[in-house]
């Protein structure tokens, strides 16, 4: 008779279970595991396991925190330097009434690595 080829779920062939990776520690746990020591928790797209949960939070939180100060700024700072660089192109029909022109500015680095899941 063949090994089982998960030690969660049993299965020979084709495992059924998940592996989701704890952002902080890096160790991998499965959604089948009966240990509640071992879950994982989801905070804001991010995982973590019960041990680093805390953790993850205060960390999510002061990226999130970064992240919208470096994009207003750069949305603020781009915004400008449209304005200044294409007066002529703007109308009244693209100006906010703030008087800078409305623009799609280009995502930061920091915002890019933040949306796919970097700490």
């Amino acid at each position: 008779m063949k090994k089982p080829v998960c030690e969660f779920c049993g299965e020979y062939t084709k495992c059924v279970c998940t592996f989701e990776e704890c952002a902080i520690c890096g160790n991998s746990y499965s959604n089948f595991d009966p240990d509640e020591k071992h879950s994982i928790y989801e905070y804001r797209g991010f995982l973590a396991c019960q041990e680093h949960f805390d953790e993850l939070i205060a960390k999510v939180d002061n990226k999130r925190k970064e992240v919208a100060e470096v994009v207003e700024h750069s949305v603020q700072s781009q915004r400008k330097g449209a304005f200044i660089n294409n007066r002529k192109k703007y109308n009244l029909g693209n100006i906010a009434p703030d008087g800078l022109p409305i623009i799609k500015p280009k995502e930061p680095q920091i915002l890019k690595d933040y949306e796919n899941g970097k700490l």
